[in-house]
């Protein structure tokens, strides 16, 4: 019986091909590995390829800078394996090796629909509502046969796209989206290995807090402590910071707490003014914590610094097509982006070819203590968090090892 340990992972295909050939399986020591990132921020995934080419491939296969590859992975003690396809755009690199017997070069990829978005630019006009027009511009114009998961969205948009790319055009509906379900209305756009995601972050929080079933992230002193400690080692954190930390003073002046939106309806040339108070509104928000959301300043806070002129915020539109609701959800949506975003961790784990932006884990991170106690999980910063952004990180030698480095953020600290 083989011995499984923490950050193992099976390669089960890697290969690549290219106009001139089928299907070309890479020789495994001719790739020392390779890192895949997804970001809530980026509508497509990018990998890059280290390779040590000793039998000439640069100039045999040959490699142009066009080749498509495809890797399935799977950690030990899962099903389901991780797919992704990527097109490469770009040689990067180049080196000698340091015995002079062959080349290191670095592959860079996109996912294929990234390169479709050049080649074409859309000036047709829509009327509908925008979770239908999204679908249609990546099966039309981003080709994509992969699933396409929508949070549906209300109120029908009239727009004439003036020679925008396919991902410009989505990033505009993104803007203007109006969720039927959830009062924030932050739409993301963004490609994972379930597919390409249009949903609202409230969305993905409802249904990823569900189903945490084992990501559950320890930092532990010694891992060889216990054979309890032993069998959990692979959800050890490795590694952890802070790369921002909560400002009330900003949220304060951006119109987290208070604010207010004034729109001019063009159709029928009147001004209206709605208010915002988070107050009233933050226990209609879905946080990554569990239970009911906690509003994160205190009352006596938000009385004295957020009680003067409100922030403001001005929205056209043109009811003559029907109503966008776009006025009613812009306070809530900046107030509620800002506030999930301004508490970002990144952590170092053990790989898991499961786990994925959009995702919810907990982390049971250390206490700030002195060094001679033993430290137990801190009771502000642990709880649930939502990862945002993520890179997989294989590397090959004489075993696969898997890493991943993910940032993930948590409402309210």
């Amino acid at each position: 019986m083989k011995t499984i340990e923490a950050g193992d992972v099976i390669i089960k295909r890697l290969e690549m091909s290219n106009r001139t050939t089928s299907g070309f399986v890479i020789p495994k020591d001719q790739i020392i590995g390779f890192d895949i990132w997804e970001d809530m921020t980026k509508p497509t995934m990018y990998a890059e390829f280290m390779f040590i080419d000793h039998i000439g491939l640069l100039e045999s296969f040959p490699i142009i800078g066009e080749e498509v590859i495809k890797v399935e992975m799977r950690s030990p003690g899962l099903i389901q394996s991780a797919v992704y396809t990527f097109r490469s755009f770009e040689i990067a690199r180049v080196t000698k090796d340091v015995n002079g017997k062959g080349v290191n070069f670095v592959l860079r990829c996109v996912s294929e629909e990234h390169l479709h978005n050049g080649s074409s630019l859309i000036t047709q006009s829509y009327q509908d509502v925008i979770s239908n027009i999204v679908p249609s511009i990546l099966s039309k114009y981003l080709k994509t046969k992969k699933p396409i998961i929508v949070d549906e969205t209300r109120g029908i948009n009239s727009l004439a796209i003036p020679k925008l790319t396919p991902l410009q055009t989505i990033d505009m509906c993104r803007q203007r989206a109006v969720s039927k379900n959830y009062s924030s209305s932050a739409y993301v756009f963004f490609e994972n290995q379930s597919g390409f995601n249009f949903k609202t972050v409230e969305g993905l929080l409802k249904e990823s807090k569900s189903a945490i079933g084992s990501r559950v992230f320890n930092a532990q002193q010694n891992v060889t402590a216990t054979p309890q400690a032993q069998a959990n080692a692979f959800r050890t954190i490795l590694e952890y910071t802070k790369i921002t930390s909560s400002d009330s003073n900003m949220k304060a002046q951006s119109g987290v707490f208070k604010s207010e939106t004034k729109t001019f309806d063009i159709a029928t040339k009147k001004f209206e003014t709605s208010s915002f108070n988070l107050k009233d509104k933050y226990n209609q928000f879905t946080t990554p914590s569990s239970g009911k959301p906690q509003i994160p300043n205190s009352d006596d806070f938000i009385n004295t610094f957020a009680s003067g002129t409100p922030k403001q915020f001005f929205v056209p539109r043109n009811t003559s097509g029907g109503d966008t609701f776009i006025d009613a959800a812009m306070a809530a949506r900046v107030s509620y982006t800002l506030l999930l975003n301004s508490d970002i961790t990144r952590v170092m784990v053990h790989g898991d070819t499961g786990m994925k932006v959009g995702d919810v884990v907990t982390l049971n991170l250390p206490e700030a203590s002195g060094m001679t106690n033993r430290k137990g999980p801190e009771k502000v910063s642990a709880g649930n968090y939502l990862v945002t952004r993520l890179r997989h990180m294989i590397t090959q030698s004489t075993k696969s090892k898997h890493r991943i480095v993910f940032d993930c953020v948590k409402m309210g600290l």
